[in-house]
């Protein structure tokens, strides 16, 4: 109801104003034709005041209708009203597992199969992506017809909740054998408190907004795009990012990833890891290059087959790889040329316990 009435608002003020503009044309009109040639100071002013509120609210028009009826993507931290209601058109297709996919999966393998079990977070779920299939994982799927492919992945899941899922799925005899960690340079932040409780405040603070910021898709829009631009953390991101992996915080985190490949080896499966690059920012001078090193590095010791994708984005543009400019999630396209490199590494370095 409360979006109906703004829209009505923003409807009907560029009328009104529209009918004052016209008056006044109108009025100035019969002053030329009684040969008053001299427009007095305050009819001028009154006049290009009227012009600027009409232009204004046209302009206000525009963007809620646009925003409204025609905008349909998402933001990265989906804060805003446009990102909420894309999740409501395009998110419904979760399974028995909670999972994004249009499958169930069975505890199982199933006779003659492979089993590739995907986890990850919005990357691997497909945040900005309208139709799963064209996710890397729906496509593998539909190339290997002898794998059974499953996606145990979540908007926001770190390592911690990566970690807790895949314990939760082995209580429920959930058979593990070859696990593809999706590895995301973000998933450290459950161990920086102050990232999120950072974030947290920005979306509290988008949501107690007024009533006019609450029932605007364009105003909504607007705010939310001011809010994170003023957040410490989000401005700040390269540099909380590095932080992440070093000192304390990367040792907590080399723990955590331990004890995931502990788990999947104790329960018969076989870990693999894929990195994704922040594609929004790929190019000659990537900010994070140290940081995929760094991951290269620690793989290598634990033994652990890793395939780091910044060597398939790194000769492509940034925005050519991304949902939108405020969605920094790889699109159909960065999906699409992450899938034959995926499945080449997997295939390669499939269970060696089960063949």
């Amino acid at each position: 109801m409360g979006e109906n009435i703004v829209l009505a608002l923003f409807v009907a003020t560029p009328v009104l104003i529209g009918i004052q503009l016209f008056r006044l044309a109108r009025r100035s009109k019969r002053r030329l034709s009684k040969g008053k040639t001299k427009t007095s100071c305050t009819s001028l002013v009154l006049g290009n005041f009227v012009v600027l509120l009409f232009l204004l609210s046209s302009g206000l028009l525009t963007g809620e209708v646009y925003f409204r009826f025609l905008y349909d993507s998402t933001d990265s931290v989906n804060f805003s009203r446009v990102s909420r209601r894309w999740f409501s058109r395009y998110w419904n297709s979760r399974n028995s597992s909670g999972c994004r996919d249009n499958m169930d999966y069975y505890a199982a393998v199933g006779p003659g199969k492979r089993r590739i079990s995907f986890l990850g977070d919005s990357f691997t779920s497909g945040q900005g992506i309208k139709n799963i299939e064209d996710r890397f994982v729906n496509r593998i799927r539909s190339r290997r017809s002898d794998w059974e492919v499953h996606v145990l992945a979540d908007l926001g899941w770190d390592t911690d909740s990566e970690l807790d899922f895949l314990k939760y799925e082995v209580g429920q005899n959930y058979q593990l054998d070859n696990v593809v960690l999706v590895f995301c340079l973000n998933d450290v932040s459950d161990l920086m408190p102050q990232w999120k409780e950072s974030l947290k405040s920005a979306y509290d603070d988008v949501c107690n907004a007024g009533w006019l910021i609450q029932n605007s898709y364009f105003a909504n829009f607007l705010y939310t795009r001011w809010r994170i631009m003023s957040n410490p953390s989000t401005r700040g991101y390269y540099a909380f990012i590095g932080d992440g992996y070093r000192g304390q915080i990367w040792e907590q985190e080399m723990k955590q990833l331990r004890e995931l490949r502990d788990l999947i080896r104790s329960n018969g499966g076989n870990l693999m890891v894929v990195t994704f690059p922040f594609v929004n920012a790929v190019g000659p001078n990537y900010p994070f290059a140290a940081i995929h090193q760094q991951l290269n590095e620690f793989w290598k010791a634990e033994r652990v087959p890793h395939l780091d994708l910044l060597s398939v984005y790194k000769n492509e543009a940034g925005e050519k790889l991304t949902v939108n400019r405020f969605d920094a999630h790889p699109n159909e396209y960065a999906h699409q040329l992450a899938t034959d490199a995926i499945e080449k590494f997997v295939a390669q370095n499939l269970n060696p316990l089960q063949k």
